[in-house]
């Protein structure tokens, strides 16, 4: 069984009507995908000291509860 992977683009050159080759239509980013970038991931934990309390609010310090 030899299959091989297809990306739809400007290029591709077969039928979008007939479904007889197995492949998913999701969707592919990239630079012509036409989505805002995204904002990178922050860590909100990188300010907090060990000895201060938890952000979870479980009144523990951050050392003894998510610093671990």
């Amino acid at each position: 069984m030899n299959q091989q992977a297809h990306v739809h683009g400007p290029d591709c050159d077969h039928d979008h009507d007939h479904h007889d080759h197995p492949h998913d239509h999701g969707h592919v980013h990239g630079p012509h995908c036409g989505h805002a970038p995204q904002e990178p991931v922050r860590n909100t934990l990188k300010d907090v000291g060990r000895n201060d309390p938890c952000p979870c609010g479980s009144e523990k310090k951050f050392k003894k509860c998510h610093g671990a």
